[in-house]
């Protein structure tokens, strides 16, 4: 167990220069201006105490659950995340989307930019871009003052292989446009590009809204080189995710503690929804926020804090399905926190007649060597939770569970590091854990079971939420 405080914002570590970064963070980064971190929910104890993990039962809920419709028929799923899928070798990336076939996923969430400075250094970037291995999106054009795209064999093509050889395996792909945080670019490099300095101008500025509505144009509208097909007709899209865990502030040196409110993010999510569908009517749109409620507890979590209120996001229009994120070691809760948080976002989408995922979800363990071998401390911790978390989703009406993260090979012969601590492998027990929920899952998911038999409308190729043939969705509180 890692002995240094709790972090109360988590970005999971994702390269060694961002270890670094989020190591700072855990010893001065704070969820509030003068809020210190709190404890957990239930008695139980924050990383680091003594938490109990003998079994609770969890009792089959009664109710119906809005539903994710896929090819026809109620679709609930066990998927997963992976950031470096379109950077790393062919090699790496096969062995990733092979493992995640056999283990009989769903859903696999990436992501869908990389963004830098000027290539000519004028601008710099805002992340050190060469964990990227020379792989880049979109970037600054001094000359034309604006971002413009890399569609090459170092840029986009990248990202045309992945989306190709998902759909050769069957697997569907959330795909993610920014980023909260600054690894890969993301937010603070939209500001750097107009010389901002403030992390919540990335919502409410006329000329970032604009660049990131061309950044969603060329993606959303792109055909891809490999197969010709064009990303608005693609099956293989799951979903178009707005942001990673957007936040008014991200601990990165561009905070601000005024210019922003409660609206904020909810008045962006709105406009750039709206806009994405007006571009793909096919495919949904999450805004990819980690689930912080507005009350129903004594927690920061229910607090709407950073501008984040999950039920204002998935009543929107535009938005299919609400997503929320789950990180005890790191929000300074024990992981018995997760019970509660569960059963509350399920509550939430049945108010609001959507889907809810548990769309990123982790247990820190400690590895033999620092980033590998086996798994020496953690184990039976992290194999508790995971087992509740996911009977509670497959029992109580969630749709779906997305643990972080998947990974395999860098190179052949060797594993990429496990970073972040969260990493499950091929043969790791976690992963036969997991395998045993992703085949059950389909069949097994109360929220499924219940839509088993409804009209689901006119079959389609593309995954679809429904409301509960029963819901009657609340109005806004």
């Amino acid at each position: 167990m890692d002995s240094s405080p709790p972090i109360p914002r988590f970005r999971p570590l994702r390269e060694p220069l961002v270890a670094l970064g989020l190591l700072a963070c855990a010893l001065g980064c704070a969820p509030k201006s003068g809020q210190p971190a709190k404890t957990a929910q239930n008695g139980a104890q924050a990383p680091g105490g003594s938490e109990s993990q003998a079994p609770l039962e969890v009792v089959r809920t009664t109710e119906p659950s809005p539903y994710f419709v896929k090819d026809g028929a109620p679709f609930c799923f066990v998927g997963t995340n992976n950031y470096y899928l379109t950077y790393k070798s062919k090699e790496a990336v096969r062995d990733l989307l092979d493992t995640a076939a056999r283990m009989k996923l769903g859903v696999v969430r990436l992501w869908a930019f990389l963004d830098r400075g000027s290539l000519d250094g004028t601008v710099p970037s805002i992340h050190d871009s060469s964990v990227n291995t020379g792989v880049y999106f979109q970037y600054w054009d001094p000359a034309l003052g604006r971002p413009t795209y890399n569609d090459g064999a170092d840029g986009l093509e990248h990202l045309d292989w992945v989306v190709h050889e998902a759909r050769q395996r069957g697997l569907l792909l959330t795909l993610v446009l920014t980023n909260n945080w600054r690894d890969f670019g993301g937010m603070d490099q939209y500001l750097r590009w107009y010389g901002l300095e403030k992390h919540h101008e990335f919502y409410s500025d006329e000329r970032v809204r604009h660049a990131f509505k061309g950044w969603i144009t060329h993606l959303v509208t792109r055909t891809n080189t490999i197969d010709g097909t064009r990303y608005v007709d693609d099956p293989a899209i799951f979903a178009w995710e707005l942001a990673n865990e957007p936040r008014t502030i991200n601990y990165e040196g561009y905070d601000a503690a005024d210019g922003w409110d409660a609206v904020t993010i909810t008045r962006w999510a709105d406009e750039m929804s709206a806009f994405v569908k007006s571009l793909d009517p096919n495919h949904m749109v999450s805004v990819g926020d980690e689930g912080f409620l507005n009350g129903g507890q004594s927690s920061w979590a229910y607090e709407a804090p950073y501008g984040v209120d999950t039920e204002a996001f998935a009543r929107l229009p535009h938005v299919d399905f609400a997503t929320y994120h789950l990180y005890p070691d790191h929000w300074g809760f024990g992981a018995r926190f997760g019970d509660d948080w569960i059963e509350d976002h399920i509550a939430l989408s049945r108010r609001v007649g959507k889907p809810a995922v548990l769309e990123e979800y982790g247990i820190v363990v400690r590895r033999a060597e620092r980033t590998s071998g086996p798994i020496v401390h953690g184990l039976p911790r992290r194999q508790a939770a995971y087992g509740r978390w996911n009977d509670l989703v497959l029992e109580r009406g969630g749709q779906a569970s997305m643990f972080w993260m998947l990974s395999g090979i860098e190179r052949p012969g060797e594993l990429y590091p496990d970073y972040d601590h969260f990493t499950v492998y091929d043969g790791d027990p976690s992963y036969e854990l997991l395998r045993d929920y992703a085949a059950r899952m389909p069949t097994e998911a109360a929220a499924c079971a219940f839509a088993a038999g409804q009209d689901h409308g006119a079959k389609s190729p593309f995954v679809s939420a429904r409301p509960s043939a029963r819901t009657q969705v609340e109005p806004e509180r």
